[in-house]
């Protein structure tokens, strides 16, 4: 009987041996496939639809387009943006926030379906933003044609 059983184990050795060979390849490959695909993945450069979405001139690079929404009102699109003024770094010797109040000028840009302007360039609209200072902005489209939109926003000086 002991003869048997020893049999046995000696016939299923191998095998066992090749499910353990077999499965320390899956992970090793497993492994080499995830740190690939992680790399491959991450790309921070890419604009986000926002940013996409919004024309700056001049030096608005302290003001952030925090949010925008559209919707359709009267067979109209009306759109929404909220801005955010962060004003400029501290002072670099006491590090002091620095008073920022600056003077902008925003407008939306109507678009049809297929990313046509379907509107002449709207006047530019005044816009104060103090530090820290956050503002919605609506824009209801001049003609039922449009719908889409993008926000354009400029630096008075």
């Amino acid at each position: 009987m002991k003869e048997h059983i020893a049999n046995i184990k000696n016939s299923f050795s191998p095998l066992l041996q090749l499910l353990a060979f077999k499965v320390s390849l899956l992970v090793l490959i497993t492994g080499i496939l995830s740190v690939f695909t992680g790399c491959a993945t991450q790309s921070s450069a890419s604009p986000t639809e926002k940013q996409l979405m919004t024309t700056r001139m001049g030096d608005t690079s302290t003001v952030e387009v925090i949010d925008m929404r559209s919707v359709i009102r009267n067979n109209l699109l009306t759109a929404q943006v909220t801005v955010k003024n962060w004003g400029p770094p501290p002072d670099k010797k006491t590090g002091e926030p620095q008073l920022d109040t600056k003077l902008y000028g925003y407008r939306f840009k109507w678009l049809n379906a297929g990313g046509m302007v379907v509107f002449t360039d709207e006047a530019w609209k005044p816009l104060t933003l103090t530090r820290d200072q956050t503002a919605d902005l609506v824009g209801i489209a001049p003609t039922p044609d449009a719908s889409a939109f993008r926000f354009e926003i400029n630096q008075y000086k």
